[in-house]
């Protein structure tokens, strides 16, 4: 892999006869990218070709998925899940989102992370006209701002 090369120390080192190995420089890798980065670079084009995903929870996209908003996730091999988002961890490859639901009036959580490979889109059903003050409701939970049933058409 490496070729060794010889080179002589010093002159009196020569005298005696004594040689030091010196490898070849190691070749430039990464064009000078910086290690995690170039490492979190790979893993977001082999989850994410096409960078919707990334998009979607952008802190820099008006069009982000936010808190209070109605979504469905849609998988490869089940039936698409619908809720109301009540939380989004961004927090790069480990982004997750909290969904609520109501299934025959038992309230049910889902925490979804973004960037797995069997989850195809996320999909924004509806928008609240306006936004509640707080990023992360779990104050929601059993009260009267709490989710209905959502179906697939966003009603409730």
């Amino acid at each position: 892999m490496f070729k060794i090369f010889t080179r002589q120390i010093s002159s009196s080192a020569v005298a005696c006869g004594k040689k030091m190995q010196v490898y070849e420089p190691l070749p430039k890798l990464r064009n000078g990218v910086n290690l995690m980065e170039h490492i979190k670079a790979k893993q977001y084009e082999k989850f994410d070709k096409t960078g919707l995903k990334r998009r979607a929870i952008s802190l820099q996209n008006p069009e982000r998925i936010r808190s209070d908003d109605v979504v469905t996730v849609v998988y490869k091999n089940q039936k698409p899940v619908t809720g109301q988002v009540i939380m989004v961890k961004r927090s790069g490859l480990n982004s997750t989102i909290l969904l609520r639901n109501k299934i025959t009036g038992l309230g049910v959580e889902i925490n979804i992370p973004i960037f797995h490979p069997n989850i195809i889109r996320l999909d924004i059903v509806r928008r609240p006209a306006t936004y509640k003050p707080r990023n992360r409701h779990y104050y929601i939970r059993n009260s009267r701002l709490d989710v209905g049933e959502i179906s697939a058409s966003g009603a409730k």
